[in-house]
């Protein structure tokens, strides 16, 4: 079982592909050298070093006529990678609806700009910790790993960091597959900006939105928004600057954010802190309100749990020989419960002989009597359900049904029914927040 645990410090990440520089007829980087003394940019060699592993780790990504990575076909099995939380549907699904998944896109042609973009890793208070020089078309993954890579190394070895990234459940996925951050995943916990979390599946949102991860709180993980924002201004200009230039105008505008977020933390703290009282203090009326009519806050988080469960659960997929996989499904589990049957009947044989084997008595037979009807209980309606897909009697010879060309087609579109109705729930579950509002404001012009 999962078990979350809250975080010490919450960063987010996100790149932006206006910050470009032009390419030059020369090479800029060897024109006369001079950094700003309180730079934020890690330096070219380490993010080399980490686009070197990740090169020398993970093999190149094949793509297909279109140039996209190609999704799971309707008839391969749907299941949960290691480690993952979500389908792999769903994971594949996420990672074609964003292009800052798909690291072969272009963004910004390297034929004629020589710095593409940046991107930043900043902090909950919305201020910088580290950026990155990008120099590549597409948002390449190994950029992402600098930023944490070098986050980690100025934190002490027991700081539990909460990570918000448009794409975290990829690069949750990709560090988990292929062991990238391997020192630091017992201490992260990754979660996808509010902002883009809706353009995620719902099951991927169950796990990863902030708001349902423990340790975010009102975090939006939307702080390099605000920070591109803010230096959009220096875009003509530095788009035919030279390159030390460039970063040195950025790391001086970076401090002058700085100073002036400084100036007004104070008022920001405090109005964080009242919106969060009063939310706070809200959502215990609500608890107080429903444990009156006997809905208690246990309750509450074990149908939250059973709904976690059951809406991430893989998905059916039609293949062409679905029927014949559930026909071998309940062959097996009536095996199973003629051997449970067995078994019950030799103890209650025993209970009334009054002969007990070793280390045995009346009461602890009895006892295993009782589990064993339980599990026969249990497989008997896991058969019923199986059957109920398949449509037969029970009395019929479920081997002679084999390769049976109507039971196939029936096990087929049963899968495609309760995909369409998981979707529909889904998206109903998304609006859930949105039509609330609406019933609101409707009610309050009604008032």
């Amino acid at each position: 079982m999962f078990m979350p645990f809250r975080v010490d410090c919450i960063a987010s990440i996100d790149a932006n592909f206006t910050q470009k520089r032009r390419r030059g007829k020369t090479t800029d980087i060897t024109q006369a050298f001079f950094e700003h003394p309180e730079t934020v940019f890690i330096p070219r060699e380490d993010v080399a070093v980490v686009e070197k592993f990740v090169e020398t780790i993970r093999p190149q990504q094949k793509k297909d006529v279109k140039g996209k990575g190609k999704a799971p076909a309707a008839d391969e099995p749907d299941g949960f990678e290691p480690g993952m939380r979500v389908p792999s549907s769903v994971l594949a699904e996420c990672g074609e609806s964003f292009t800052a998944a798909d690291e072969k896109r272009q963004k910004a042609s390297t034929q004629f700009f020589a710095d593409t973009g940046l991107m930043a890793l900043l902090c909950r208070h919305d201020r910088v910790l580290w950026l990155v020089n990008m120099t590549s078309a597409g948002e390449k993954q190994f950029y992402v790993l600098a930023l944490v890579k070098h986050f980690f190394e100025h934190l002490p070895p027991s700081v539990r960091v909460g990570l918000l990234y448009d794409i975290g459940c990829q690069l949750h996925r990709s560090c988990v597959k292929w062991g990238f951050l391997r020192e630091y995943m017992d201490r992260i916990v990754f979660a996808i900006s509010v902002f883009h979390a809706y353009g995620h599946q719902w099951p991927c949102q169950i796990i990863y939105h902030p708001r349902k991860c423990v340790g975010f709180g009102f975090s939006d993980g939307e702080g390099c928004e605000r920070f591109w924002s803010a230096i959009k201004q220096l875009i003509p200009s530095l788009r035919v600057s030279g390159y030390h230039y460039r970063l040195y105008t950025i790391d001086t505008q970076v401090k002058h954010l700085d100073q002036k977020s400084l100036e007004n933390l104070g008022s920001w703290l405090h109005r964080k802190w009242v919106l969060t009282q009063n939310r706070k203090n809200a959502a215990e009326r609500d608890l107080v309100e429903l444990k009156e009519i006997g809905i208690t806050e246990r309750l509450l988080r074990d149908e939250w749990a059973a709904q976690v469960k059951e809406q991430t659960r893989p998905n059916l997929r039609q293949s062409k020989n679905a029927a014949d996989k559930v026909i071998g499904e309940i062959l097996g589990l009536k095996q199973s419960l003629n051997t449970y049957v067995r078994q019950a009947h030799d103890l209650e044989l025993m209970l009334e002989s009054g002969q007990y084997g070793s280390y045995m008595d009346a009461l602890e037979v009895q006892l295993q009597v009782e589990e064993l009807n339980e599990k026969c209980a249990r497989l008997k309606k896991a058969m019923s359900q199986k059957k109920g897909s398949l449509g037969v009697d029970g009395r019929l010879n479920l081997e002679r049904l084999m390769g049976d060309n109507f039971l196939r087609n029936r096990v087929n579109a049963l899968a495609l029914k309760k995909r369409i109705r998981n979707r529909l729930c889904q998206r109903k579950f998304e609006l859930e927040a949105l039509e609330r509002v609406y019933r609101k404001t409707i009610n309050g012009m009604l008032i």
